[in-house]
C-alpha cells in the first residue's frame, strides 16, 4: 500500500471520448432482418438471430457509454483531488 499512481488525464479523457463515439456509431448500425412473410417454410423462417444480436448490441452499447461517462468523472475526481492537495500541501 501508499503507492504513488499518476493518471495521464488528458489521455483517459481522450479514449473514453473514443469509447463514446465508437458507441454512438455502434447504436447508429441498422442491422438486417428477415422477413418472415417471405420465408413461410423456409428453416429459417422464424429466426430470431438479428433481434438476439441487436438486444446484445443494446448492452454492450450500454456497458460503452458507462464506462466513458465512469471515466470522465474519475478525471474530474483526480483533477478536484489533486487541487485540493495542492493548495493543502503547497504547489510543487
Amino acid at each position: 500500500m501508499g503507492e504513488i499512481v499518476e493518471v495521464d488525464l488528458t489521455q483517459l479523457r481522450t479514449v473514453a471520448n473514443r469509447v463514446m463515439d465508437a458507441a454512438e456509431q455502434i447504436a447508429q448500425m441498422r442491422w438486417p432482418a428477415l422477413d418472415p412473410d417471405v420465408l413461410q417454410g423456409s428453416a429459417v423462417g422464424n429466426i430470431a438471430a438479428p433481434v438476439l444480436v441487436a438486444a446484445k448490441l443494446t448492452d454492450v452499447v450500454a456497458n460503452m457509454r458507462g464506462w466513458a461517462v465512469a471515466a470522465h468523472m474519475s478525471a474530474d475526481a483526480f483533477d478536484r483531488a489533486e487541487r485540493r492537495n495542492g493548495q493543502r500541501f503547497g504547489a510543487k
